[in-house]
């Protein structure tokens, strides 16, 4: 015999208590960084689902959920706020940590590369017409929250370095404290920008095209459903 469901039964199970909800889901964008030429200017954000090329590994097209979680460009779609406690920048070169047969002049590429994007590079949101909330540099100041864990940095070649191959396990990343601001909250329909740029463009030791993305850290809040 089935029991009965009562309103009360009901109500201790609802997946929301009031007209609006908060959940922990921060806000991110991706672009392509270009190794030839470098980058004078990078903004994020400004591009929803959909919209502008995608950089997600191996894909084609429009941009995806893979590359950002904006529905709307540069500002936050009706019924939405976003309660913003920091900032991440994510940098994945465009070549492998782990890598074999590389010359002798190539070693160190992956590392060389996060450290000459890192080192420079400034930072700057704005919320409105002129509101700046952050203008920083450079990039490492901005670490990720998680990153690729490595224990080993391995080179291992014949005797005669000139002319043999090297096999070399090669990994980096911006590292330290996550960056955190005192609390913004950010309005449904309050335009907002986040910029990075360079004094002068940062070309890619590797040669191969980057991928660069931005995560606001937060808690988006909503219209229960």
């Amino acid at each position: 015999m089935r029991m009965i469901l009562t309103r009360e039964q009901l109500q201790q199970h609802q997946s929301y208590l009031s007209d609006m909800d908060v959940i922990w889901e921060p806000l991110y964008d991706f672009n392509s960084y270009i190794a030839t030429t470098g980058h004078l200017t990078l903004s994020f954000f400004a591009t929803q689902v959909g919209q502008g090329t995608t950089s997600a590994p191996g894909a084609t097209g429009t941009k995806t959920i893979a590359d950002t979680n904006m529905d709307s460009g540069g500002q936050l779609g009706k019924g939405n706020q976003f309660y913003m406690t920091g900032v991440e920048i994510l940098f994945f070169p465009g070549i492998d940590p782990g890598r074999g047969a590389v010359a002798a002049a190539r070693v160190g590429e992956f590392v060389d590369d996060v450290y000459n994007v890192g080192k420079s590079g400034v930072l700057t949101f704005k919320v409105g017409s002129g509101r700046t909330y952050i203008e920083q540099g450079p990039l490492m100041l901005f670490p990720p929250s998680t990153r690729l864990a490595v224990q080993s940095a391995i080179t291992t070649a014949e005797a005669n370095t000139a002319t043999s191959a090297f096999a070399e396990v090669n990994y980096a990343s911006f590292s330290g404290e996550v960056y955190t601001i005192v609390p913004l909250l950010l309005d449904a329909n309050q335009v907002f920008t986040f910029v990075i740029s360079w004094p002068a463009a940062v070309t890619l030791v590797s040669g191969a095209n980057a991928r660069i993305g931005a995560r606001l850290r937060g808690y988006r809040i909503r219209n229960a459903q």
